[in-house]
């Protein structure tokens, strides 16, 4: 078969996939209802379903449970064999439903489902999940807002309590030290943002090409390593360059990780969320504590202090343009892609060969593969909404990254 016949069975397949999910989730709930196990000589429903399936008890309960409550969920039941849906997607979205405040009416739970399915069908499961968290901004941004900031609190809380290290003792055969542990999402992003800049492999091609004027500069050849390898080189390098002035009380930090925040929270007037370039949540009350002195870098919405627009006098995007292309894009913006910023690099919307400026506004942010893509397929692309669509078979499409939405800023 072609390439093209080989993913059109495929996509034939899944689509007979969602269609027996759908089928089997009815089929349990309505099992479930009418105690079908007692005709079989099972002890439960748990134990039939174990058994039928080949799966353990423990996700034999989830798929009982999960299929009782899409029952109460009408539109996620009548969508579940869409494309883009899944059993995994009608979870999050029926988890979130029954996560709403109760004083909500009939019809405004309708409106939460409504959104959440269409949704669904566009998005990944982890962009999902993250709008799911937010399911009431359909209805309230501000409450949303609200019930955001408590529900990070008190992870947070939890997360510098449960966080841990340990380093053991050098191998005797190979010298090597294993050490690991678990740290707040925070702090991770912050390593994962250095980490991230020195394995990145367009990230040294780009470093390369602006002092030798060249696009495609070489670049040291390392593809003997794995990225578990490249990840613990840098790591190594960060631990051995840490400044003098970063122990003891100080309290410096290497790494600038971008968090984008409006400016009514960084003063103190709204408790609203911040969000790092990698997605993790930040309450607003330890935003502003670490921006004083760590090395957090914001973006700060409805702010006009910066000059982004630097014309055709460069031919790279800048430092601070290629933050505010993050901010905007939240990584890859080619369709379907979850690449995040720190993968990426700004390209010329309109090239540059062919006149383009090097601004924000004509600037988009590829990954190295839909970068090479865009430009040996010559795709077009345009800003709607100053977010970038690319013209794909004759349509033109964007990538559905969830973004929250933003509250209209009330001048002072």
């Amino acid at each position: 078969m072609t390439p093209d016949q080989v993913a059109a069975e495929a996509a034939a397949v899944q689509s007979l996939e969602r269609e027996a999910a759908a089928l089997k989730m009815a089929l349990f709930a309505v099992a479930e209802q009418k105690k079908a196990h007692q005709g079989t000589g099972a002890v439960d429903m748990t134990a039939l379903v174990a058994n039928g399936s080949g799966i353990t008890r423990r996700e034999a309960t989830k798929q009982i449970k999960l299929a009782t409550r899409i029952e109460t969920a009408p539109q996620v039941k009548k969508a579940l064999a869409k494309p883009g849906m899944s059993t995994a997607k009608a979870a999050i979205v029926t988890g979130a439903l029954d996560e709403l405040p109760s004083d909500l009416t009939a019809a405004q739970r309708d409106q939460v489902e409504t959104e959440l399915v269409e949704a669904a069908q566009e998005m990944t499961a982890d962009q999902l999940t993250r709008k799911a968290k937010r399911a009431i901004e359909t209805l309230d941004i501000k409450r949303a807002d609200d019930i955001e900031n408590k529900r990070l609190q008190r992870e947070e809380h939890a997360q510098r309590r449960l966080s841990e290290f340990w380093i053991g003792r050098p191998d005797e055969q190979t010298g090597l030290v294993k050490f690991g542990g678990k740290t707040d999402a925070l702090t991770a992003d912050m390593l994962r943002a250095v980490i991230d800049s020195k394995t990145s492999p367009r990230k040294r091609a780009l470093a390369q090409a602006e002092t030798t004027g060249l696009e495609t500069a070489p670049v040291e050849d390392r593809r003997d390593m794995t990225p578990a390898e490249k990840a613990g080189e840098a790591f190594a390098e960060i631990i051995r360059h840490l400044p003098a002035e970063s122990f003891g009380n100080h309290g410096g930090v290497n790494a600038a990780l971008v968090v984008t925040i409006d400016e009514q929270s960084l003063r103190g007037q709204t408790d609203r969320a911040g969000v790092t370039e990698f997605g993790t949540s930040i309450s607003a009350g330890e935003l502003r504590m670490i921006a004083c002195g760590a090395g957090i870098l914001p973006a700060v919405l409805d702010g006009n202090s910066v000059p982004l627009d630097v014309g055709r006098t460069k031919r790279f995007h800048t430092q601070k343009q290629r933050i505010a292309l993050a901010q905007r894009d939240q990584g890859c913006a080619y369709p379907s892609c979850d690449r995040p910023p720190g993968w990426c690099e700004s390209h010329h919307a309109t090239r540059w060969s062919d006149g383009g400026h090097t601004t924000v506004d004509d600037g988009v942010l590829l990954c190295g593969h839909h970068h090479r893509h865009v430009h040996q397929a010559d795709i077009p692309i345009r800003f709607a909404d100053r977010h970038p669509e690319f013209q794909i078979r004759g349509t033109w499409q964007h990538n559905h990254r969830y973004r929250p939405r933003q509250r209209e800023l009330i001048p002072a």
